[in-house]
């Protein structure tokens, strides 16, 4: 919730979230005796007396007798009683700091503090907010009382009261309560209601706003379809960010739905609504790898990415290799399952023979990498490095299979230099296993000039298509724990390190051929 600033006539508040306001009726004692009680008063709130903390403290806040009004004393003596559990001393800071007395305005401390004390029983608040929300229209109160009945705090989920302070919240210009609003209407089917709060909220600035009211727009959905100005929202969400609006225009450029069908440009938002993990953009992009749609056809990245999104797509799968016609994709898949499932690599070159045979390059490498695998009993090293080097800088997995073999000398002789150049290549052709290779050489010097931030730049990328490996995952984290510039959220440089720390492998290729019947 945003700070705001709340503009209420203080001397009605100033008891709405106390136990027992002092009156202002004269006192009947004699002053000597009423100093008198009051000085008890304040030694039992010195002494550590809970209530009679709170009790000052109220004292204090409205002025008493002897007692100057003093609201930094008063918020003392109701710390001192909340720190013991008091929920109207929590009650009664919550109020300061909504007000700006005795501490500086502090909505989200305000509203924190209300929710703590209603948690541990001051139900008297929710009527107070109610009372101020009803004579005053705060729009504090109104988010306050949104929260309590939309989540049970202080009170029963009440799904109509939470709704009508929703809509008052949305009316008083909260732009996060507007995009609220509009969404409860929209997932209620009443969208006519939803675009003009998600035309509000996008006016202020809400990226999930703007990003809806674009699609209501182009789709026709509650307002006067007009696809062009959709698409400028949608546009206005992607710059911003919004995953979903990059995968929304990469299916409207793919489809050539409302403009110019552009098949790179579809890729290129596919390709940043697929690093943000949206399992739609990735399985059109990999059916954008499969067939050469926009980019050039490969289909070691066509298996990655339609992998990536297979438990979400089972039954696209399903038509995608029973329409397969010639029949290519399937023996190449076929081949993936008998080399990294079965492990049966003469199985596994028959496969990709055939595939060879259709011109595709990734045939001709994975057959390659079968013949060096040390699992395959008819291993020969140097006809994979004679194979490799026919198709090198045609196909990013020959490329790095032969930087490897360059670099460790196997099935010829060794080449630290043109191991370093073809690795290099295949990392700028996109391929996360390369990029993590080259990062982990950045990291620690491996025959290239250290460099921390080559590194960082290339495990994001890898990290990008969701292939880092556990080494890059932990040699990344050491990045974040170095502060390294280029990172991006640094300021959570922590819980990414966490994260990263934490990072197991999910092998959703082997996953998605273990699944298929091929």
């Amino acid at each position: 919730m945003k700070k705001i600033v709340i503009f209420i006539v203080l001397a009605i508040f100033a008891g709405a979230a106390v136990n027992a306001v002092p009156s202002k009726k004269k006192p009947t004692k004699p002053a000597a005796a009423q100093v008198d009680t009051i000085a008890m008063m304040i030694d039992k709130a010195n002494k550590g007396d809970a209530k009679a903390q709170n009790t000052v403290g109220i004292w204090y806040y409205n002025g008493k007798d002897t007692l100057r009004q003093d609201y930094k004393k008063a918020l003392n003596y109701w710390f001192l009683s909340a720190k013991q559990g008091n929920a109207y001393a929590i009650g009664n800071m919550a109020m300061c700091y909504q007000l700006g007395r005795g501490a500086d305005k502090d909505s989200l401390t305000a509203v924190k503090l209300y929710k703590k004390a209603l948690t541990q029983g001051n139900k008297s608040l929710i009527p107070k907010h109610e009372q101020l929300m009803k004579n005053h229209g705060s729009l504090f109160s109104s988010l306050l009382l949104r929260d309590c009945y939309h989540d049970g705090i202080g009170t029963d989920v009440d799904q109509k009261k939470y709704a009508y302070y929703l809509e008052k919240a949305a009316s008083a210009g909260h732009e996060a309560s507007q995009y609220e609003l509009a969404l409860l209407l929209l997932n209620s089917n009443r969208a006519d209601k939803a675009a003009p709060w998600m035309k509000k909220a996008a006016g202020q600035g809400n990226v999930g706003a703007t990003y809806y009211y674009g699609l209501l727009l182009f789709n026709g959905q509650g307002v006067a379809q007009n696809k062009s100005e959709g698409i400028n929202y949608l546009k206005k969400a992607s710059a911003k960010g919004f995953s979903m609006a990059d995968y929304q225009l990469g299916r409207i450029l793919y489809d050539g739905d409302g403009i110019t069908q552009d098949y790179a440009k579809a890729v290129e938002y596919l390709k940043k609504a697929a690093s943000k993990n949206r399992v739609d953009a990735k399985w059109l992009l990999g059916k954008c790898y499969l067939d050469g749609t926009g980019v050039d056809q490969d289909y070691a990245s066509a298996a990655q990415w339609l992998s990536d999104a297979a438990k979400s797509h089972e039954d696209d799968l399903k038509a995608l290799l029973k329409n397969d016609k010639d029949g290519i994709f399937t023996q190449y898949l076929k081949g993936l399952k008998n080399y990294y499932v079965t492990k049966d690599f003469g199985a596994a070159i028959d496969c990709f023979k055939k595939v060879e045979k259709a011109k595709n390059v990734e045939g001709t490498a994975m057959k390659a990498l079968c013949l060096a695998n040390e699992g395959y009993a008819k291993r020969n090293d140097k006809k994979a490095v004679k194979i490799l080097n026919k198709i090198a800088g045609k196909s990013a997995t020959a490329d790095f299979a032969l930087s490897s073999m360059l670099e460790e000398g196997r099935g010829t002789d060794v080449d630290s230099k043109r191991a370093l150049s073809l690795l290099e290549q295949a990392a700028n052709k996109g391929l996360a296993s390369a990029q993590c290779a080259l990062g982990d050489k950045y990291m620690t010097g491996d025959g290239v000039v250290k460099d921390m931030t080559k590194a960082a730049r290339l495990y994001l990328l890898a990290e990008a298509q969701g292939r880092l490996t556990y080494l890059s995952a932990q040699n990344l984290a050491v990045c974040y724990e170095k502060k390294i510039g280029i990172l991006p959220d640094l300021a959570n440089a922590a819980k990414r390190i966490e994260q990263l720390r934490g990072y197991k492998i999910n092998d959703t290729l082997v996953e998605m051929l273990k699944s298929i019947d091929i």
